[in-house]
This record gives C-alpha cells, structure tokens and sequence, in this order.
C-alpha cells in the first residue's frame, strides 16, 4: 500500500492547498482562490479590526500573497536583530494588552544579558533569566512565555488579499485545539497591527480572522471535502494533488465522489 493513501500530515495537505492556490489565482471569477473565497463568504467568519462588513466573493484580488507556515514574528526579528529592541518592545506591549499584565518591564528594561541578541533569543529570555538567576515578574514569566510561544508558533497557512488577512488553523485526523486557536488569533492580531501589516504588503491596518480547515467532523469552517470539490475542477483524476485530497477523505465520515 502506498505511503500517500494513508499520510495523516497536515502538512502535506497545505502543501497541495497551497500549490492549488496558485490555480489562475488573479483571476476574480473562475480561479481557484476566487472559488476559496466565495466559499469562506458563506461561512460567518469572525473579522476583527474592522467595524464594516466583509464580503469575501467581492474582492478584487489586490496584494494577494498565499504563505504556508507563516513564522513571520520569527523572521521579522531576524531582519531587525542589528537594532531589535523597538520591534521586541512593540511584542511584548502587544501581550501584555493581550493578557491582562501590567507588571513586566520592555524588553529595552531588561538586563543587558536578556536583551542582547548575540546572547539571548527573546524566545530564551525566561530560560536565560533562570540560568543566570534574575529574578522576573509573574507578568513578565507570562509575557515572555507568551513571547517564546509566538517565535516558535507557525500557522499553517496564511492568505493576504486586498485589505483582509486570513489566516488558517489547519487539521487532519486530530480535533482542534482550543489553546492553539488562542494563540493563532494572537499571533493574527500581531500580524495586523502597525508592527507588521506592512512585511505583508499592506497600506493599512488589514481586518483579520482565524479559520479552521479540516475534517467535516471536527466541524470546521472549510473541510478537505470542499477543498476537494475545487480541486476537481483544476486537476485530473491522476494529478496528484486531487489524489491526495481524494485519500484524505477516506477518514472523514462524508465519502468522496
């Protein structure tokens, strides 16, 4: 039996989603990310940033991007880290709004050994700090926990598109987790606000939401199933792609066509 018809990775997925994506992707009526969209319309996604409505199947397709497991908080340090602190400082103000804190210092406040990058990778402060005996705050244990969380996190997929960011919570065989989701709402949230919306290309603070793909089981807000019934559309029986989304439905409770 081959490997491909019982793969159970998420990732592997993504990956057709994403190469899938790229279907006459400009295109505002018959490309695949256009048929993405107008299925996401029809879903009641959550938006936040934003107090207008937002209707996916009339985008125009301006400033699309499609980036598979998005370490962009990561990456976006590593293209400051001659001059980290305004950037760092920005996160952690940004958690500390997000969970409730008050009594934790900027990450410019910290003794020299936490904020220098060519000793210590903001993802280590609470490690470092340990091993060199600071002492941190209950806020600040929090903070930079929350920080390490967010460099390490990767969401499986994100689109950017005209002025709306979305990002994909994306599952297989597992249910979805509550903790994670969180965390990606979070992490969204970062992407959108003045510390990042413009690396990913936008003129303004973009409205954003978290959605979750996976199995019509674990009742998500797009299934492979649908995504399945798109890639029909682009692909032969033999491509495959759809081979892939076809043997990933043999573990949801729908069969495929």
């Amino acid at each position: 039996m081959r490997y491909d018809t019982y793969n159970r990775e998420e990732r592997v997925l993504c990956c057709h989603l994403f190469r899938m994506l790229h279907e006459r992707w400009l295109d505002t009526t018959d490309g695949a990310l256009s048929r993405l969209l107008e299925l996401l319309s029809k879903k009641n996604l959550e938006f936040r940033n934003t107090s207008t409505e937002i209707d996916l199947s009339r985008l125009q397709l301006c400033n699309v991007a499609i980036l598979p497991e998005v370490a962009l908080i990561r990456d976006a340090y590593h293209c400051r880290i001659k001059e980290p602190s305004p950037f760092v400082d920005g996160l952690v103000a940004t958690i500390k709004e997000q969970e409730g804190v008050t009594d934790c210092r900027a990450y410019s406040e910290l003794p020299e050994v936490l904020r220098n990058p060519c000793k210590t990778h903001p993802r280590q402060i609470r490690a470092k700090a340990a091993s060199e005996n600071i002492s941190l705050t209950a806020g600040e244990m929090c903070v930079y926990g929350a920080l390490q969380g967010m460099f390490n996190a990767k969401p499986d997929l994100a689109i950017t598109v005209d002025d709306v960011l979305l990002t994909f919570e994306a599952k297989f065989t597992e249910a979805f987790d509550d903790t994670q989701l969180r965390r990606t709402w979070k992490i969204a949230q970062v992407w959108a606000s003045p510390l990042l919306y413009k690396d990913l290309g936008f003129r303004r603070t973009p409205a954003y939401t978290v959605a979750k793909l996976g199995l019509s089981r674990h009742r998500p807000d797009l299934t492979w199933q649908e995504v399945f019934s798109i890639a029909k559309e682009f692909y032969s029986d033999t491509d495959r792609s759809l081979v892939a989304f076809r043997n990933a439905l043999n573990y949801d409770s729908e069969p495929a066509e």
